[in-house]
Formats: structure tokens, sequence, C-alpha cells
């Protein structure tokens, strides 16, 4: 199974406990509602001005706050996550709100959608900061382009950190700003073997100068660019909205 699977084990865990989202899991937030992400989709949002019916796609919807959240505001909703545990429980924290949205369990790696130039607007759910490699980010990205429709914009919010040597987070990091974390030999995810253990890697953390050249080299084209840095955690979150050109 891919190394990015394994936070099925996670949302098992949420389940479990009975935790409507990832952010009160980790202890981020104290209410479904009140998601990290939140107040920088709401000024996003406001400075694209989407139409009222647009239609939004969510990446790494998890349990579906921010799915929820758009949905409440009158846009027409479709989530996906690889978990299908964070998926069900995406069905029920929207269906006890009354809320109509396509929750399905897919990957932007390698999704399973044949159409192209769906969607008005395509959001990251702190997702590609989970993807590592760089075959598997370039395709993601190159799916998230291909679903947006011309014009259409991509909202990102993801880690960051200037300097990859100054990593002093759970943990190893190498040059490429790749999270190893060790595991047990039977561990059922891709894992690799070196200095004689087993590492599954957790995060891609680059920085935003590589970021930024990620995403133009997709061909999105950069119209906002924020970095909020945390000088305790030496890291920083990476904003940008990106929009798909008109034309070819």
């Amino acid at each position: 199974m891919k190394y990015y699977e394994s936070h099925e084990d996670a949302y098992r865990k949420v389940k479990e406990d009975n935790i409507s989202s990832w952010d009160e899991f980790k202890k981020a937030s104290e209410s479904f509602e009140n998601f990290c992400m939140k107040e920088y989709l709401v000024t996003a949002l406001d400075k694209i001005k989407p139409i009222s019916n647009a239609r939004v796609l969510e990446i790494g919807c998890g349990t579906g706050p921010i799915s929820c959240f758009l949905a409440q505001q009158g846009y027409k909703v479709d989530g996906f996550d690889v978990s299908q545990t964070a998926i069900e429980i995406a069905q029920t924290n929207a269906k006890a709100r009354g809320l109509d949205i396509h929750f399905s369990v897919d990957d932007i790696c390698s999704i399973s959608k044949t159409r192209s130039d769906i969607y008005d607007i395509i959001i990251d759910g702190h997702c590609m900061h989970c993807i590592t490699y760089d075959s598997d980010r370039h395709a993601a990205l190159t799916n998230v382009f291909k679903l947006l429709k011309k014009g259409g914009y991509f909202i990102i919010e993801t880690m960051s950190i200037e300097d990859s040597a100054k990593w002093s987070h759970n943990g190893r990091v190498d040059e490429q700003g790749i999270v190893w974390c060790e595991v047990k030999e039977d561990f059922p995810y891709d894992k690799v073997k070196f200095e004689d253990k087993y590492w599954i890697c957790t995060r891609r953390i680059m920085s935003p100068s590589d970021l930024e050249n990620e995403l133009k080299q997709t061909g999105f084209l950069i119209e906002h660019i924020e970095i909020i840095k945390d000088e305790k955690l030496n890291m920083a979150d990476f904003r940008a909205i990106c929009r798909k050109p008109m034309s070819d």
C-alpha cells in the first residue's frame, strides 16, 4: 500500500475516539466548524469572488469540515480522500448538517475520474505535504490542473520550511525535505530500509520558492502568495491562490 494511505490508521483512531475532525484529533482546534484553514479559506474566496453555485472539489478532505463549510456557503461540493474511514465519517458529518456533498474514496495521484475541466475551484485540504515523491507530486498537481476549468482556481495551504537542515521535530528529514519516521519491519505501507532500520516518508516540507516553482512548472498562474511563519516551530504555512490559464 502507498505510504500516504497510512492515514487510514489514524482515521480509524479518530473514529474510535468519536472525534469529528483531524484538527480536533491533533488538538489544533476545539470544534469541527473551527478548522485551522478557515480564516485563510474565507480570505481566499473573498479575493477570487466565485459565482454562488461554483463547483468545488476538496482533495484530501478527511472528515469533511472544509467541504461542509463550502456547501453551507452555497457551493456544489465534491470531496475525496484515500481513507475509507475518513470518508465514512465525512458522510456522517454532512448528513448531520443536512448537506448534499458527494464524498468518495479516491487518490489525486491516480484519480479515477476521466473527465477534465470539471471544477471552478479545487481546494487542497492539507493534502500536498503528505505527498512526498517527485513523481507522485507531479501526478497530483497535473491531475488538479486537468480537473480545473479554464480560468479555475487552485487554493492551497501547505507546510513549508526555508532550510530543511533546521528540522527539529519528530523523524529525520533529508535534503529534499522528505520527513522519514522509523517503523517496524511488518509495517504494511510502503517503507524503505537503510541503516538496518525501516522508515516511511510522512511529509514533504519544501521551501516556499520550491513550492512556487513546482506550481508554475505545472502550468498555474500564481495570483497570490502568503507565507505565515512560525518562528517557534521553525516552519511556515505556504498559502497560494493559483489559476489555470484561460488558453492553452
